[in-house]
């Protein structure tokens, strides 16, 4: 598994996502048979429908299309090499589903409520590596997605908006290696990576004194 979200719009019909790190590794859908709120632990553990992700490119737009869910595969695992292979960083937000694909440099939206679905590129001037995992604050209302690099010189955190303008937010010239493990306090305040290859995890926060949420960036901004 290369990391989880979930969806509790609904809460009597939960869905948890997962990727798999892998050329072929299809994103897998949990949708638990009768969750009990008050036993969250068998949510996960206790019976449900096991379903895993069939893209669908539009014939004229490869970045657009369609989806659905299916219990086979072997099915599933051929279309994930073909279109979403080594996919590892994912969350929600509302009624969309975001992952990484690091093969392509690709981000997926899939709207969950009309199975659509875009991507865009994750190229940008300043990254050094491919993007890896992808965190985002929860009650941040312009939905900034914050990604880690898996290596490269001067690798770090970088973010990106709505409008797809993307945002440096921290880099190192010293530290090698993969960053992971991207994650924020519970009111935005803090932000933690860890450089995997050192073994260090690092506490970031803003030098204006704002949480990462707040409207104004003290941050560089470039072009894809």
């Amino acid at each position: 598994i290369g990391a989880c979200a979930y969806d509790v719009r609904e809460p009597t019909q939960p869905r948890f996502f997962a990727t798999e790190d892998r050329g072929n590794g299809a994103l897998t859908r949990f949708t638990p048979s009768t969750p009990n709120w008050n036993n969250t632990w068998d949510i996960l553990h206790g019976p449900g429908v096991i379903d895993y992700l069939l893209l669908t490119p539009d014939v004229n737009e490869t970045d657009i299309g369609t989806f659905t869910w299916t219990t086979d595969r072997t099915l599933a695992k051929n279309n994930a090499k073909n279109y979403y292979p080594f996919t590892e960083g994912i969350d929600t937000h509302e009624n969309e589903l975001f992952f990484i694909c690091k093969k392509l440099y690709k981000l997926y939206i899939l709207n969950l409520d009309d199975d659509t679905y875009t991507r865009t590129t994750t190229k940008s001037g300043l990254f050094s590596s491919k993007p890896d995992q992808l965190q985002r604050i929860i009650g941040d209302p312009r939905g900034m997605l914050y990604f880690t690099e898996e290596g490269g010189l001067n690798s770090g955190v970088h973010a990106r908006d709505e409008a797809g303008r993307f945002y440096t937010i921290l880099e190192s010239p010293v530290n090698r290696g993969e960053t992971t493990g991207v994650a924020f306090s519970p009111n935005g305040m803090f932000l933690y990576v860890a450089y995997q290859e050192i073994g260090k995890l690092y506490t970031v926060w803003r030098r204006d004194g704002q949480p990462f949420q707040a409207t104004r960036f003290d941050v560089k901004y470039h072009e894809t």
